[in-house]
C-alpha cells in the first residue's frame, strides 16, 4: 500500500461558500483522497492513483464544488449531485462557465480541461459508489476528448439576418393601455429592472423608455462585424470607437490573447447602431461615471454566460435551431470570420480576426457557406441535366465560352466618346490644349489619356 501523504486542504474560497460545514466537507475530501491513493486507479483490483493525479482532482473538484453552490444552491452544500454534475459540464462546455482567473478569464476551457472536468467528477462519484453512498455508477452525458472539439456554430445568411432583426427589437413591451392591470404590476418589474429604478416608481413614461433600447442591437451587431471575444464585450470601453473612421481600436492588453493587430472596421450599420446606443446610455445612470459601453442589468460588465444565454435566447425567438448545436457567443466571430473569407480575400479576413499568421485564418475559417455550395451543386445538377439531353454537350465548354467573351471585351480597345473625341489639339507653339467638359467614368478618362498619350507622341 502507498504510503500517504496529508490531503491538500480545501481552499478559502469553497470554505467561506460553505461556512460551518466546512470541516464536514474537508474530512470528506481527506477521506476521497485516501480512496484515491489506494483505489482511485482500479477499485476492484485496489491500484490507487498518483499523489499528484490525486491532488490535481481535488483542485479540480474543489473549483466543480464552488460552481455547484454558486450556480444551484443546493440543499446540501457538502456534496455535489450528479444532476448538477450533468448540468455543470454542459455549462462548461457552452462556456456559459469560461476560466477563472489569468490573462485568459472569461474564455472557454479547452477540450482537454473540459475532460480534465469530466473525469474528476467520474472519480468523485465512482468514490460514493464503491464506498456505498449511491447505488449506481456514474456516467457524464457529455464526453470529451483530447482531440480538437465541437467548432461553435456557424449560423446560414438568413440565421443572420434574422438575429439582427430579432436584436433591433428584443425586449420589446406590450403597449401599456392594452395591458390589463394586473399584468402591468409584472411588466413594472422588468421595467424598473431595465431602468436600475424602485418598481413602485415606474410610470407610463418609464414603459415608453424602456420599450425599446440599442443595447442588444449594438452588441450583436458590432460583436459580429469585430470579432469581439467576450470577455472583449465586457472590456470594451466608449474610446475604442472612431466614429470618424468607423474603426474599433481593442488594445491588446484588454483582448482575449495577446494580438499585434487592434483596429478592425466596422459596416455602415453597425456604425450608426452603435452611435445611436451612445447617445441612449448617455442618459442611463448605471453608466454614469463608467468608460464601459455595454453593462448588464446589475451595472457590471458582461460575462460569458450571460452572452452566450443572450445569443441562444434571440435564436430562440427567431425559430432558429437550438438543439444540438454549439450556439455560444463564439458563434458570431466565427460566422464573420467564415463569411469573410468567403467572400473576400484572405487577407481580409486575417486582419478583420486579428490573426497574426495566415495559416491560423486558413486552417479555421475556410469553409465555403452552405449557400455558396448548395449554388454550386445546382449548377452541377444543371449541367448534367444538358449533358444527358445532348450528348455532344460539353460542360467545361460553357466556362471556356465565357472566359473567352470576357477577356474579348476586356482588351477590346474602347471607342471615343463624343463628348472626348477631338478634345486635345497642338497649339501653334507645339504645346497641347485640352478644351471639353470629362464625364465622371472610367471610360470617358481613359479616353482623354489616350488622347493625350497619341498627340503627345505625334512627331
Amino acid at each position: 500500500m502507498t504510503s500517504l501523504k496529508s490531503p491538500a486542504a480545501i481552499t478559502e474560497a469553497l470554505r467561506r461558500e460553505l461556512g460551518d460545514a466546512a470541516e464536514d466537507v474537508q474530512r470528506t475530501y481527506s477521506d476521497l483522497h485516501t480512496w484515491m491513493i489506494n483505489k482511485g486507479e482500479n477499485p476492484r483490483r485496489e491500484i490507487g492513483l498518483s499523489e499528484s493525479t490525486a491532488e490535481n482532482y481535488l483542485d479540480r473538484l474543489d473549483q466543480l464544488h464552488r460552481f455547484s453552490i454558486t450556480y444551484f444552491d443546493p440543499d446540501d452544500p457538502t456534496k455535489i449531485e450528479d444532476e448538477h454534475a450533468d448540468a455543470l459540464l454542459l455549462m462548461i462546455d457552452r462556456a456559459e462557465i469560461t476560466k477563472q482567473r489569468g490573462k485568459n478569464k472569461g474564455e472557454e476551457y479547452g477540450e482537454s480541461t473540459k475532460r480534465k472536468f469530466a473525469d474528476t467528477l467520474g472519480c468523485y462519484f465512482r468514490w460514493q459508489y464503491y464506498e456505498g453512498a449511491m447505488d449506481y455508477e456514474w456516467e457524464p452525458k457529455i464526453n470529451f476528448s483530447d482531440e480538437k472539439g465541437e467548432s461553435a456554430y456557424r449560423f446560414t445568411y438568413r440565421e443572420l439576418g434574422l438575429l439582427f432583426e430579432e436584436a433591433e427589437s428584443y425586449g420589446a413591451l406590450p403597449s401599456y393601455y392594452d395591458t390589463p392591470v394586473d399584468e402591468r404590476e409584472k411588466i413594472d418589474g422588468l421595467v424598473a429592472q431595465r431602468l436600475g429604478i424602485p418598481k413602485e416608481d415606474v410610470t407610463r413614461n418609464d414603459w415608453l423608455h424602456a420599450d425599446w433600447s440599442g443595447k442588444v442591437h449594438s452588441m450583436v451587431a458590432v460583436g459580429f462585424d469585430a470579432g469581439l471575444a467576450p470577455i472583449e464585450i465586457g472590456n470594451a470601453e466608449t474610446h475604442w470607437y472612431d466614429p470618424k473612421s468607423n474603426t474599433l481600436k481593442i488594445p491588446t492588453e484588454f483582448a482575449c490573447k495577446e494580438r499585434e493587430k487592434e483596429e478592425v472596421g466596422l459596416s455602415d450599420r453597425s456604425g450608426d447602431v452603435l452611435s445611436e446606443w451612445f447617445q441612449e446610455r448617455r442618459h442611463l445612470e448605471k453608466y454614469d461615471g463608467s468608460n464601459k459601453i455595454w453593462l448588464n442589468r446589475e451595472g457590471n460588465p458582461y460575462q460569458s454566460g450571460s452572452l452566450c444565454n443572450l445569443l441562444r435566447n434571440l435564436c430562440e425567438e427567431t425559430g432558429i435551431k437550438t438543439d444540438d448545436r454549439k450556439i455560444v457567443w463564439y458563434s458570431l466571430r466565427q460566422t464573420m470570420g467564415r463569411n469573410v473569407t468567403a467572400e473576400g480575400e484572405l487577407s481580409e479576413a486575417n486582419d478583420q480576426l486579428r490573426h497574426e499568421r495566415y495559416e491560423t485564418t486558413q486552417e479555421a475559417y475556410n469553409q465555403t457557406p452552405v449557400e455558396k455550395l448548395q449554388l454550386r451543386l445546382n449548377e452541377t445538377q444543371r449541367k448534367a441535366e444538358k449533358a444527358a439531353a445532348d450528348p455532344e454537350y460539353n460542360p467545361f465548354a460553357e466556362e471556356v465560352d465565357a472566359t473567352s467573351s470576357t477577356a474579348t471585351t476586356n482588351t477590346q480597345p474602347a471607342q471615343e466618346t463624343n463628348e472626348t473625341t477631338a478634345a486635345v489639339s497642338k497649339t501653334n507653339g507645339g504645346g497641347l490644349h485640352i478644351d471639353a467638359v470629362i464625364s465622371d467614368t472610367t471610360e470617358a478618362r481613359v479616353d482623354i489619356t489616350r488622347q493625350i498619350l497619341q498627340d503627345g507622341t505625334e512627331e
